[in-house]
């Protein structure tokens, strides 16, 4: 704030060295101070790109949050959300209201790497099969728009469509659709997961598992021109969105650090031995291996490992680092939850006990969320060393069963994991797979966390710290950002 004055001192004007859209906003946040903000009462559309989570049909992360916003959004007083996601299983979900099910005939389409229920990539669909897929997509959610707008009497105030690739395509088609027949535009929202934006850094590489397919139909269609407001989950995820998409309005993207279910995540009270009886070993069938119960009772450490069977995740580095800790300590076990597709679980189960020869690691295969919670919860320390992790929401929901974590200096863990919780080994390199230095580094950290028991001495803070991801705190920080970049 600059006061101007005369020669003789006496006040000529004042003004601010400031933006004036800026010095506007922050005169009016200070005329409001002190009045109670309104609740927002939104109407809101979500297409998902993958399942929500059942026993039969296991969910990848952006499945299950996008069930858990679709949750938490209708718990808004006033707030609605009606919501389509595919499924190579279900055709209905009776359990969820205002929801339909996609059901396909095949297998969910994937970007890259894999899912826990899924290994059919785009790149080897043909344009038949994708076309046929976004037609399935476009009817539902028309009809699916239409029946809230008939049940609740109101309109939408923005449709969300989850990733940033074809349900964009598909929200746009349907937004067109219904304003040829006279209706209002729907403000369209992106929420930037990150896989989409992995597969478009591999086209643009030249991998020739992915060729430049994707990404320029996106530019072609001009999307995001259609596109009024972009919601990541770390700045990471907002950076790499700009790298694909520099055109657009910065100031129309927002970070939203991923919320989790304290339902379902939280300190259980099992002691690590019985806790470890709970669970049986998947061995891929022909390995050789019989199925067999976790011996609780051999062990009093435990390291956890909870993802899917991707090289970005960078298992390799686990099972290798736990031939080191298993040597030094003779009472830790490691336990694999997750999966991938036959190829890929053979190739680290085969690593696990042919290459690296360990023989305190169990691999027990995807897991519903409170089995993961119950793992989370009797573990020494949780390692997720991913590379470039987009988000990380398994570190929010390990530290909110009170255990530390480690991960990588890469991606969105950054943003929320501290020396306070965990820690987070060098990754300059961003190597897949992983090099000595990496595996020598994690070794370092599980040995520094058993050591000075980081389970007693953090575990506190990490309860702390995930109090501020509640998946209602960020849906109503979502509305709220939203409400005030699109003028609801």
């Amino acid at each position: 704030l600059v006061y101007e004055l005369d020669r003789d001192l006496k006040f000529v004007k004042k003004y601010y060295l400031m933006d004036p859209d800026e010095v506007a906003k922050k005169v009016a946040a200070v005329a409001n101070q002190g009045k109670v903000a309104k609740d927002p009462q939104v109407m809101i559309f979500q297409l998902g790109t993958n399942n929500w989570q059942s026993v039969e049909e296991p969910a990848p992360g952006s499945g299950i949050l996008h069930e858990a916003h679709h949750i938490a959004y209708n718990a808004m007083p006033g707030c609605h959300s009606y919501s389509v996601y595919p499924s190579s299983i279900h055709s209905e979900n009776p359990g969820r209201e205002k929801v339909k099910v996609a059901k396909l005939p095949h297998k969910i389409p994937i970007c890259e790497s894999i899912s826990p229920v899924s290994d059919k990539r785009w790149h080897g669909m043909p344009d038949s099969e994708v076309a046929e897929y976004m037609k399935r997509l476009e009817d539902l959610c028309y009809d699916q728009m239409a029946l809230g707008e008939a049940e609740t009497g109101r309109t939408y105030d923005f449709a969300i469509a989850h990733h940033c690739f074809l349900n964009q395509v598909v929200m746009q088609r349907v937004i067109r659709k219904r304003m040829a027949e006279g209706k209002a535009k729907i403000p369209l929202v992106a929420f930037c997961h990150g896989t989409a934006l992995k597969m478009f850094n591999l086209e643009k590489k030249g991998d020739p598992e992915y060729p430049m397919r994707f990404k320029s139909m996106m530019e072609e269609l001009k999307v995001f021109e259609d596109v009024q407001a972009v919601v990541t989950i770390s700045e990471d995820n907002k950076n790499m969105f700009l790298s694909h998409f520099p055109s657009f309005k910065e100031e129309n993207i927002f970070v939203s650090l991923n919320g989790y279910n304290p339902l379902i995540f939280y300190k259980y009270p099992d002691t690590l031995q019985e806790g470890l009886k709970q669970f049986t070993t998947k061995p891929y069938e022909g390995s050789g291996r019989a199925k067999e119960t976790i011996p609780g009772d051999n062990y009093q450490k435990m390291v956890l490992f909870v993802g899917k069977f991707a090289d970005w995740k960078r298992l390799d580095m686990v099972l290798k680092t736990a031939k080191l800790y298993e040597a030094k300590y003779p009472d830790i076990c490691t336990v694999i939850a997750g999966t991938g597709g036959p190829n890929d679980i053979k190739y680290y189960q085969d690593m696990a006990y042919e290459e690296v020869g360990l023989e305190h690691t169990y691999f027990v295969g995807a897991q519903m969320q409170p089995d993961l919670a119950r793992l989370a919860s009797i573990a020494n320390i949780g390692v997720f060393p991913s590379k470039s992790e987009p988000f990380g929401m398994v570190f929010i929901e390990c530290m909110a069963c009170g255990t530390p974590v480690i991960g990588a200096n890469s991606g969105g863990p950054r943003d929320f994991v501290s020396e306070a919780v965990g820690c987070l080994i060098p990754d300059d390199e961003l190597s897949v797979p992983s090099t000595d230095k990496l595996i020598n580094d994690l070794f370092t950290a599980v040995c520094t966390a058993l050591d000075e028991d980081w389970k007693t001495t953090k575990g506190p803070a990490c309860l702390k710290l995930t109090e501020k991801f509640s998946m209602n705190e960020q849906c109503d920080g979502i509305v709220r950002k939203l409400s005030d970049i699109l003028k609801l």
